[in-house]
């Protein structure tokens, strides 16, 4: 009994080291990104652990991914990191900030950043579990005011 304990707590610790590292690794891109697209200087607030809950325009179908978000003057830049995405935002198109629960179906039992903006003529939205959404939304809003 008491080896099943050991084995279970070791290959529980062995997870939890292996995802850190991963996640380090991943942020650090992410910053790394952000720095080579913007000035220091130009960004305004920046996640480099964003959990996406989709792009409204790519359907219900696909999962969360992880990836950096920057906030600039001029947009919102996302760094999806598998598959490697990128998305931009003008301010300019963005045509409303929200805090939800759920977007395309999914939940997770905390707040979302749910941006609607235009893109090439029609309507599209996009969500994001960020550690402070209600700062990114009021930083959000005073850019576009």
């Amino acid at each position: 009994m008491i080896s099943v304990l050991f084995t279970g707590s070791a290959v529980v610790l062995a997870v939890t080291v292996a995802l850190w590292y991963l996640s380090r690794g991943l942020r650090a891109r992410g910053r790394t990104r952000i720095a080579r697209r913007f000035p220091a200087a130009e960004v305004l607030l920046a996640e480099t652990l964003a959990q996406s809950y989709g792009q409204q325009s790519r359907g219900v179908t696909q999962a969360r991914g992880s990836g950096a978000l920057a906030l600039t003057s001029g947009e919102l830049f996302f760094l999806l990191y598998v598959p490697e995405r990128e998305l931009h935002i003008p301010l300019g198109s963005v045509k409303a900030v929200s805090i939800v629960r759920s977007h395309l179906g999914k939940s997770g039992g905390a707040k979302l950043l749910h941006v609607l903006f235009t893109r090439e003529g029609s309507d599209d939205a996009i969500a994001w579990r960020l550690p402070d959404p209600d700062a990114w939304k009021a930083k959000i809003d005073a850019m576009r005011a």
